[in-house]
C-alpha cells in the first residue's frame, strides 16, 4: 500500500549564523497562525507579497488587495490600506513570531511564493492571489536540520508532542510517545539554494540512506480500514519516498516508496510504487540499520531499489520503468522527503533513526554536484560554489562550472566570468612547454595523413612524417606511400605504434 500524505507545516530551519528581517519581502508568502486558535486551521491566514508595495490578503473569509510598506529594519509591515500593522521577529530566515497592532500574537513561516506545496500544479503564490486557499492542513514544528541537509516538516493524525524527528549532525530520532492510534512525520528535503524539487527525469541521479527500526512492537491485532484493507493495530514504519508536484497528473504527490516496516512485530523491507500493481517485500535484521538505495538510470528511464547490510553490496528490491509515468513524459520535477509512522508504539531516542542521508544529482552536467551549487553568485569553495544547479555555466563564459572550480586555483570563478583568465592562459600556452595551444593541438591530430580513392575498390595512403623544434614551424622528414585492394568486402584500417 503506498502512503499519500501532503505538506502539513512550513517550518525550514536553514544552516549557519542567522541574520534578522530580509531587506524585502516581494515574492514570498506568508503564513500566520493565530495564538489561541484551535486546530486543524490555527487561525492561519495567508500574505502573499507581489510587490515592494502591494499584498494579498487571504484567509478562510476573505481576499483582499492591500497597499504596504516594509521595514526591515524594525520588522514592521505596515497595511496602509487597513491602517494596522504587524511587527514580525525573526527567530531564523523562515520562521518567527508576530505582535499585531491590536495587541493580539503568534507565530508565522515564510517560503518562495513560486514553491507549490500543496501539489497542485499552481504556485502558492499565484493561487493566493487567485482567492484559493492552500491544500494543506496546519501544523507546527520545529529543528529541521541535520548534516548538510534540510527539511520542512509535516504532521498528519498526530500532533508534534506524539510524534516527531528530532535532528542533529549525525541522525535523525524517530520519538513517539506511544499514545496515538495512528500518526505520521515527513521531512521533505530542500537543498542549499531552496529548491524542494531537486531531481530531474534528465539526468542520472541516487539518494542514499541508513535506517534503523529496532523498536519492539508487540502483536496488537488487526482492523479493517475504510478502504476494506486489513491493517495491524499496532505499526512502527520508516521511509524514503519520491514525490512529485504534478499532483493533477499523477493524481498524487507520492508515487514510490522504500519502507522498513514493523507490524505487529512482523519486520519487513517494502516497495509500494504506482509503477507496479503490487508490493515487493523481504524480511529484514530487526537490529541492524540497513542501507536503503533508490538509483535513477536516465538512458534507460528505470528506477532501481536497493538494500544492503553494510553499505557495499547491494541487493536490488525492484526495477521499473517510468516510461509510461504521466510525470516522465511530461517532465516534471522531483522531490525527496523521509518520513515515519507510529500506531500504538511509543519509540525513543536511538531506537529508529535515519543516517548518512546523501542526494547525488548533476541536473546541468557541469560536473558539480547539485548539493555543492547553492546558486548565491558568490563562489566561496568547493562545497559552495554560488553557481546555479540548473545552469551548465553560469557566468555565461564558455566555461563550465565545474572546470571552473577544479581550476579556481589559478583564478578561474564559476560565478563570475573568467574570459579575460582563459585569454591569459592561451596567450601563455604559445610559450609554455608542454602546454598547447588549439591550433597545435589540432596540427598534431591531423598529421599528415590522407586516404584517396584509386582504380577499383582500393585505396592509396599516404603518410607525411613531419618535425619541429617549436611546434609552430613542422619540416618534412619523409612521405610513405601504400596502396590496398579492398576487392568489393568491407575493411577496416588502423594506423598504431609499434609494440
Amino acid at each position: 500500500m503506498v502512503r499519500f500524505s501532503f505538506i502539513l507545516s512550513l517550518f525550514f530551519v536553514t544552516l549557519g549564523v542567522l541574520d534578522a528581517q530580509p531587506a524585502e519581502l516581494t515574492d514570498t508568502v506568508r503564513v500566520s497562525y493565530w495564538d489561541g486558535d484551535l486546530a486543524p486551521n490555527y487561525g492561519v491566514e495567508y500574505h502573499y507579497y507581489k510587490t515592494n508595495s502591494q499584498l494579498v490578503f487571504l484567509d478562510f473569509e476573505e481576499r483582499s488587495l492591500n497597499d504596504y510598506t516594509w521595514s526591515s529594519g524594525t520588522g514592521r509591515v505596515t497595511d496602509t490600506s487597513f491602517d494596522e500593522y504587524f511587527d514580525y521577529t525573526y527567530s531564523t530566515a523562515n520562521e518567527g513570531t508576530w505582535v499585531f497592532s491590536e495587541g493580539d500574537t503568534g507565530t508565522f513561516a515564510i517560503y518562495d511564493a513560486s514553491w507549490d506545496l500543496d501539489h497542485n500544479g499552481t504556485p502558492d503564490g499565484a493561487q493566493i492571489d487567485a482567492g484559493l486557499l492552500l491544500n494543506y492542513s496546519h501544523q507546527q514544528l520545529g529543528l529541521a536540520v541535520s548534516g548538510s541537509s534540510s527539511f520542512w516538516l509535516s504532521n498528519e493524525g498526530a500532533s508534534s508532542s506524539d510524534l516527531s524527528l528530532e535532528f542533529s549532525a549525525q541522525q535523525i530520532d524517530v520519538i513517539a510517545s506511544g499514545n496515538s492510534p495512528w500518526g505520521i512525520v515527513n521531512a521533505l528535503r530542500v537543498t542549499n539554494s531552496g529548491e524542494i524539487n531537486s531531481l530531474s527525469w534528465d539526468n542520472d541521479w541516487t539518494v542514499d540512506v541508513v535506517m534503523l527500526n529496532s523498536v519492539t512492537v508487540t502483536d496488537g491485532g488487526t482492523y479493517t480500514d475504510e478502504d476494506g484493507d486489513i491493517e495491524a493495530i499496532n505499526q512502527a514504519v520508516m521511509w524514503l519516498n519520491l514525490r512529485t508536484t504534478a499532483a493533477t497528473v499523477d493524481d498524487d504527490p507520492d508515487f514510490l516508496e522504500i519502507a522498513l516496516q514493523d507490524h505487529n512485530g512482523v519486520k519487513r523491507i517494502v516497495v509500494a510504487s504506482d509503477l507496479a500493481a503490487s508490493d515487493y517485500a523481504v524480511a529484514y535484521s530487526p537490529v541492524e540499520g540497513v542501507h536503503i538505495r533508490l538509483s535513477y538510470n536516465s538512458t534507460a528511464a528505470e528506477l532501481t531499489s536497493a538494500y544492503s547490510y553494510d553499505g557495499n553490496q547491494y541487493t536490488d528490491l525492484r526495477s521499473s520503468s517510468v516510461a509510461a509515468l504521466p510525470s516522465y513524459i511530461n517532465g516534471d520535477p522531483l522531490a525527496v522527503a523521509l518520513g515515519a509512522e507510529s500506531d500504538n508504539v511509543q519509540i525513543n531516542a536511538g531506537e529508529n533513526t535515519f543516517k548518512g542521508f546523501v542526494v547525488v544529482s548533476d541536473r546541468d552536467g557541469d560536473g558539480l554536484d547539485d548539493s555543492v551549487e547553492t546558486n548565491t553568485g558568490i563562489y566561496v569553495s568547493e562545497t559552495d560554489t554560488g553557481t546555479n544547479p540548473n545552469d551548465s555555466d553560469s557566468d555565461d563564459d564558455t566555461i563550465l562550472d565545474g572546470i571552473e572550480v577544479r581550476h579556481a586555483t589559478f583564478g578561474f570563478d564559476p560565478a563570475v566570468s573568467s574570459t579575460a583568465r582563459l585569454l591569459e592562459f592561451q596567450q601563455a600556452a604559445a610559450e609554455l612547454p608542454g602546454v598547447l595551444t588549439d591550433a597545435q593541438q589540432q596540427g598534431l591530430s591531423l598529421g599528415g595523413v590522407s586516404l584517396t580513392p584509386s582504380v577499383g575498390s582500393g585505396f592509396s595512403f599516404e603518410f607525411v612524417i613531419e618535425e619541429s623544434e617549436n611546434l609552430s614551424s613542422w619540416t618534412t622528414v619523409d612521405t610513405i606511400n601504400h596502396s590496398l585492394e579492398t576487392s568489393g568486402t568491407k575493411r577496416f584500417i588502423r594506423v598504431r605504434m609499434p609494440e
